[in-house]
């Protein structure tokens, strides 16, 4: 397994790869199908806008996980970071691909001038997901009750934080 940085031109076919997530894994996502559709390659590939990527042996992509600075374009946001659209595919659960992908991220956060913190978002029901967050520190610091409305159901989602200077 190796972790490497994807582009708009260097993508490993994301598109698909994230789409197949968000289509197997409604539950888990605050995006529909038809929304991914439309999206564009979530980051720029600078320092402070990158996507990621676990390549397998075969060359195939494992897991995916963005971030980005939040504040680009606002001076008093630029201390934080936002962690985002985390996917490891299914078969792949279980091989620490998730977690290369976070820690990954964390390193490459402490690198750069002003981040103090890395947010995120997650359904309050992916235990998994948030099992492998607060291994690395991540807290809860706020709920939303009915964030996401799918059809008739509705999710709650959690707001999670990392401070990096302590």
């Amino acid at each position: 397994m190796n972790i490497i940085e994807l582009t708009i031109a260097n993508n490993y076919q994301y598109k698909s790869f994230f789409t197949q997530g968000v289509v197997a894994h409604q539950d888990c996502f605050r995006m529909s199908p038809s929304d991914e559709q439309y999206e564009p390659f979530p980051t720029r590939g600078t320092a402070d806008s990158f996507t990621l990527g676990v390549i397998s042996e075969k060359g195939e992509l494992m897991g995916v996980v963005s971030f980005q600075r939040e504040g680009a374009t606002r001076e008093k946001l630029r201390h934080k970071g936002l962690l985002f659209r985390m996917y490891v595919a299914a078969d792949h659960g279980g091989k620490g691909v998730g977690r290369q992908l976070v820690a990954e991220v964390i390193s490459r956060a402490r690198k750069l001038t002003g981040i103090e913190q890395i947010n995120l978002t997650v359904i309050a029901s992916n235990d998994k997901a948030k099992r492998l967050y607060s291994q690395f520190g991540f807290e809860t610091f706020s709920v939303e009750k009915n964030a996401i409305k799918a059809g008739e159901q509705y999710y709650t989602e959690e707001q999670m934080v990392l401070f990096l200077l302590k």
